[in-house]
């Protein structure tokens, strides 16, 4: 027997082993990684599923009534235990203590039969008892974790252990001996994760469909490979089927079939070992693919990717929350190792435009990449090596950018304070919503103070309740500061502040028996002097924790203790946030209405009484400076305006009244004085703009809120219209000069001056397309561009890009929208009414009516006189148009100039030379910006990249330059 091995879990699993008794057991294995970065396994034995039951009408009931009645019944494994404690439920106040059952089994995945059975009722003593679960749906290794205190990515001590194998190194335990260390000095910084960033390439062997593992092959597999700790990449290796030239600083491996290079492939996986595995889209597309191309292949044995002999297999997953809504993908347990899904980590977590690789890249990294369209990969793979190389160029940038993103966003950090803070496993905050999370912390803190949970029924309907308070703004452009007082953590600082929880929910009667605290929603709660509710207790450690959390950071000088201080104090304000949320998911766990109802009440209560107090107390006729007046209220801030032009005693001023309101609430409630904005632009209740001022010497930004600028589902012209705008007016205090960019943009729009790029709009699938109620454009879309062949259109999650063209007056809206590419190529006439009506003006009125009297004359008028545009028409109709020649002067047809302009022939020439050079230098500019991001200077652009602004440029001048140079040549070739 060996003792003390200290190591950094990362994730544990359980799987039936049988113990050569009468029954089976369930194993732990704990998976981590030593200081050195080798990794370990540890298989834990003893630990056992239970939970607890109590009688709803016969309370004679004894343990050993429920040992004789519970084995008769038809269970799939063994009762070991039954106890009988004094608890309490969570649910309710609660004077005493009552009578439970706890039932331990050897097979926790009988739980869920077993819990319909008990509810129902079973015979004891010849009658009938039914009874109410508690605790039987946390899953089992939520249940081993909580009951060691073990928190995800903790340092965990093995005090006596025996080895069962040194490579892997594999050892076995007690649960017994296992000791949870604390979260200080050395057993805070991460050991070195070795990490593999993966991605595929496929080809499609009807040249036209996207491919299907059943039958097209993977031809390309890359990986960079990093160890945590730095910010750079030790290896890059590219598997290729046939032969691949060489790339400087990769190792390119060719294989002539591929069956030969998925198996190297397998075996170089295994052989790095990797603790963390990551991709962009890995989960929905490269590993899936691997797998059942393996299968399709008939590859015996090689789905065994983890550090066990278990097969990895997938598992379809469709993730929802209200900030994110639906996100399609699978799940693909490979033991012992993590897989963080870069795609899925920034859908969830921001709100973007487009998700693809590239666009994301450019907005966190200011990096892109060549994005090869899948018709050419047939052509690049077939021509030969060098061809072929240019594939795995690809393919290894596509390796590197989720690399870089994992970094930048700090992904592990965060992801690891977030699972220490709140007690659950690293991989849940990839793979499950914030419910099990915050259960988790809940179940915690039940067994710390003594308490149980009931299984609650789901509610059938979400059942909803008046939420913050928006006060009704006084609407219009400030030209003197308006200071800005936030209450800090408001919503926890209530729950706190109120005693809002389930232990100490009050009916009525124990109200007028007990005294307490009544809500403006007449709900009840016991006060803090008769018992202090766990929800309470829980949102102080978090508050607290962080407040300290902050204090070390400053104190502290290496940079990877820094960073996962700040990750952890992030962790701490979100869990606090999440408690709030969860008691109002009436669909939930856990759901209370009485205390997500009556907190969202108290802060009612809190911003009315604030403006009155701020209003009434600080005034002149008080003995104030200033009159003050909130012009706007939202939730858990005020805008104050003490028309005061001083912004030092503005600072003041607000500084003042934050801590004279503050002394009106119950600790911890406290208003602070945050910001300052000047000039201020209040549009409407959530929408507004202002430069924001922290300190009263110079601006830091601007801040909007509820404005186009923030806003997806309109196009990126609206955006830039309307951030110029907005510096124009905050910044620049120029608001003839904003109105002059909008004129300037309108009449570029009707001349087809304007990027398509700019014209793109993004909206997303939240689900199939028949379960929408009417016909929408972007489903549409998908639909049509899945026939074309593009089988990823219409997932589930996915945003699809489109822009409106003209179709005919009596064509229905969802018949407009096309793909962004598909226009370029055909030269599709964009809707421009469509962009002003629908896209361009409801912003523009919001934004300019508090500071222009006549609004409507932006849009209308002598600038948006239509210049009419050649378009290209293709179909059948080509065969009855003819193409007429019309003078470069005067535009009469009949000849390439005609014989009023003839006298002006030299004129036109060097005009029209000067206008086909202009174009060559736009083409030169876009495609050396193409050469640069491809990483070569020799190689065809083939780069389709549908985020770039350059890819739409590229594509468009060289159309516009094509009948230009054609124009001059016929000029040139005139005959006098």
């Amino acid at each position: 027997m060996n003792s003390n091995i200290v190591f950094l879990q990362t994730h544990i699993d359980f799987e039936m082993s049988s113990t050569g008794l009468k029954h089976q057991e369930p194993v732990l294995t704990i998976f981590g990684t030593l200081k050195s970065g080798a990794s370990i396994q540890v298989r834990v034995h003893g630990f056992f599923p239970y939970f607890y039951v109590q009688p709803i009408e016969n309370k004679n009931i004894y343990p050993e009534d429920l040992k004789v009645a519970i084995p008769k019944l038809d269970l799939k494994g063994s009762l070991l235990e039954v106890e009988s404690l004094m608890s309490k439920s969570i649910y309710g106040y609660q004077e005493t203590s009552s009578e439970f059952f706890k039932l331990t089994f050897n097979n926790p995945h009988i739980f869920y039969n077993l819990k319909s059975v008990l509810e129902d009722g079973i015979f004891i003593n010849n009658k009938k008892v039914r009874f109410k679960l508690f605790e039987s749906n946390l899953p089992f290794v939520l249940r081993f974790m909580i009951d060691l205190n073990i928190s995800g990515m903790t340092y965990l001590k093995i005090n006596r252990f025996d080895v069962i194998e040194d490579k892997p190194f594999i050892i076995s335990t007690s649960y017994e001996n296992i000791t949870t260390l604390p979260l200080s000095g050395d057993h805070v910084i991460l050991p070195p994760f070795k990490i593999m960033s993966l991605d595929i390439e496929c080809v499609s062997l009807d040249r036209v469909s996207f491919p299907v593992a059943l039958k097209d092959p993977i031809i390309q597999i890359g990986s960079t490979l990093a160890y945590s700790n730095t910010k750079t990449f030790y290896s890059q290796d590219i598997f290729c089927l046939k032969e691949t030239s060489e790339i400087p600083g990769a190792n390119v491996l060719s294989f002539d079939t591929e069956e030969e290079m998925l198996w190297a492939w397998r075996d170089y996986f295994l052989k790095s070992d990797p603790d963390i595995i990551i991709g962009y889209n890995l989960k929905g597309f490269d590993i899936p693919y691997i797998l059942d191309r393996a299968e399709a292949l008939g590859l015996k044995g090689f789905n065994v990717l983890g550090r066990t002999k278990r097969a990895s297999k997938q598992k379809d997953t469709v993730l929802s929350g209200r900030q994110f809504g639906s996100i399609a993908g699978s799940e693909i347990p490979i033991d012992g190792r993590l897989v963080f899904d870069l795609m899925q980590i920034i859908r969830r977590d921001h709100k973007l435009r487009s998700y693809s690789l590239n666009s994301v890249s450019l907005h966190f990294l200011q990096e892109q990449k060549e994005d090869v369209p899948h018709s050419s990969m047939n052509e690049l793979f077939e021509t030969g090596p060098d061809t072929r190389r240019r594939i795995a160029s690809y393919c290894l940038k596509d390796t590197l950018l989720p690399l870089r993103l994992f970094n930048k966003l700090d992904v592990l950090i965060n992801f690891t304070e977030l699972s220490r803070v709140m007690g659950v496993p690293v991989d849940y905050f990839s793979t499950r919503g914030t419910a099990i999370k915050v259960m988790t912390l809940i179940y915690k803190a039940a067994k710390t103070y003594g308490f149980l949970i009931p299984i609650m029924e789901p509610a059938t309907t979400d059942t909803t309740y008046e939420g913050g308070f928006v006060m009704d703004p006084k609407r219009g452009f400030y030209s003197q500061p308006i200071a800005v007082l936030d209450f800090s953590s408001l919503y926890p600082s209530i729950m706190i502040s109120r005693n809002l929880c389930y232990t100490t929910l009050l009916t009525k009667k124990q109200y007028e028996k007990y005294g307490g605290i009544k809500s403006p929603t007449n709900d009840y709660f016991a006060s803090p002097e008769r018992a202090e509710g766990v929800l309470p207790k829980i949102l102080k450690n978090l508050l607290s924790s962080r407040k300290a959390t902050k204090k070390e950071m400053n104190s502290v000088t290496d940079p990877s203790l820094k960073s996962c201080l700040n990750g952890r104090q992030l962790a701490f304000i979100l869990c606090a946030n999440s408690i709030y949320g969860f008691t109002g998911a009436t669909v939930g766990k856990l759901p209370c209405l009485e205390i997500s109802q009556s907190t969202t009440s108290f802060g009612r209560e809190m911003i009315a009484f604030s403006k009155k107090c701020i209003e009434e107390t600080f005034c002149k006729s008080k003995g104030f400076s200033h009159d003050s007046e909130v012009i706007y209220g939202d939730t858990d801030s005020v805008m104050i305006n003490f028309h005061e032009t001083d912004m030092k005693k503005v600072f003041e001023m607000a500084a003042e009244v934050s801590k004279e309101v503050t002394k009106n609430f119950i600790k911890p409630v406290s208003l602070e004085f945050e910001k300052v904005y000047f000039p201020y632009l209040l549009i409407n209740k959530k929408r507004y703009a202002g430069l924001i001022y922290t300190n009263p010497d110079k601006p830091n930004k601007i801040d909007t809120k509820g404005i186009e600028t923030v806003r997806r589902d309109n196009c990126a012209l609206v955006k830039s219209v309307i951030e110029k705008s907005l510096n124009k007016i905050l910044y620049e205090k120029d608001v003839e000069g904003a109105k002059k960019l909008v004129k300037d943009t309108v009449r570029d729009l009707y001349q087809g001056k304007i990027d398509l790029s700019l014209l793109v709009i993004s909206k997303g699938i939240t689900k199939s397309g028949d379960k929408y109620a009417s016909k929408q454009a972007h489903i549409e879309l998908a639909e049509k561009m899945k026939q074309r062949g593009d089988e990823r259109a219409g997932a589930v999650g996915n945003r699809v890009a489109y822009i409106m063209v003209q179709r005919g007056k009596k064509a229905a809206g969802y018949e407009k929208a096309e793909d962004p590419v598909y226009v370029l190529e055909n030269n599709l006439p964009i809707d421009t009414e469509y962009y002003i009506s629908q896209q361009l003006a409801k912003p523009i009125h919001r934004l300019f009516e508090p500071v222009v009297d006549n609004v409507s004359e932006l849009l209308k008028g002598e600038h948006t006189r239509i210049i009419a545009t050649a378009v290209q028409v293709k179909g059948p109709m080509n065969a009855f148009l003819k193409t007429t020649t019309v003078c470069v002067g005067c535009k009469a047809s009949g000849a390439i100039i005609c014989k009023n302009c003839k006298r002006d022939f030299y004129k036109h020439l060097v005009k029209l030379q000067k206008e086909v050079e202009d174009k060559k230098e736009a083409f030169s500019d876009c495609w050396t910006e193409c050469q640069r991001c491809q990483g070569s200077i020799v190689d065809e652009i083939l780069c389709e990249n549908r985020d770039c602004p350059i890819f739409y440029r590229r594509t468009r001048v060289r159309k516009e330059l094509i009948p230009l140079q054609k124009k001059l040549d016929d000029l040139r070739k005139y005959e006098w």
